[in-house]
């Protein structure tokens, strides 16, 4: 069979079928245009090339989840999303680090101290998603570590987005009563050290 004949619709099912030469076709298809699009957007090389990888990498570990109505459309919103989330971690990350500046420039509490602290919250807050019911912890995940937003949860995990919407709720508040006790210890420690 020539791969090069069919049309996107005829390769998305042979791709959800695990045909790994209909990924292929997709992937040649598509990845120069998807490049060329994350450079426009982003402005650096390394960082397009990345996020196109990114893309098609994610494309096949989640093909048999996915809902693919036009691909090319799929593939542009999947890098718009990706690019969003990049923007996101960079602010995140920025803002990360000012704090720290501040908190150093004030002598809140030292690097080490810090990290230790940090460490303590990952733990506690991983414990507390561990104690969500399996659905909510993935939904959870999905929206607040990997910055998916709800209409993508919502394909991914073919529920509604109202369903996703009331996953997020819950986990939130069962997150935050966890953390409560944590946090307030945290606020003891960095105002009495």
């Amino acid at each position: 069979m020539d791969y090069k004949l069919l049309s996107d619709d005829e390769l998305i099912v042979l791709f959800k079928g695990d045909d790994e030469r209909a990924f292929k076709e997709i992937y040649l298809r598509y990845w120069r245009q998807v490049y060329h699009v994350a450079y426009r957007k982003v402005h650096h090389k390394e960082l397009a090339e990345e996020l196109t990888q990114n893309l098609f990498v994610e494309l096949w570990r989640r093909r048999a989840t996915l809902a693919i109505h036009t691909l090319g459309a799929y593939l542009f919103g999947s890098l718009r999303y990706s690019i969003i989330n990049h923007y996101k971690s960079l602010l995140v990350q920025e803002n990360y680090h000012n704090y720290i500046k501040a908190s150093n420039n004030f002598g809140v509490v030292n690097n080490a101290d810090y990290l230790l602290m940090l460490n303590e919250l990952s733990e506690a807050l991983a414990k507390g998603i561990a104690l969500l019911p399996k659905k909510t912890a993935e939904v959870f995940r999905m929206s607040r570590m990997e910055h998916r937003s709800i209409k993508d949860i919502s394909e991914q995990l073919n529920i509604s987005e109202k369903a996703v919407e009331y996953h997020i709720t819950q986990s939130l508040k069962s997150i935050r009563l966890y953390l409560k006790e944590y946090l307030f210890l945290v606020l003891l420690f960095i105002l009495f050290s």
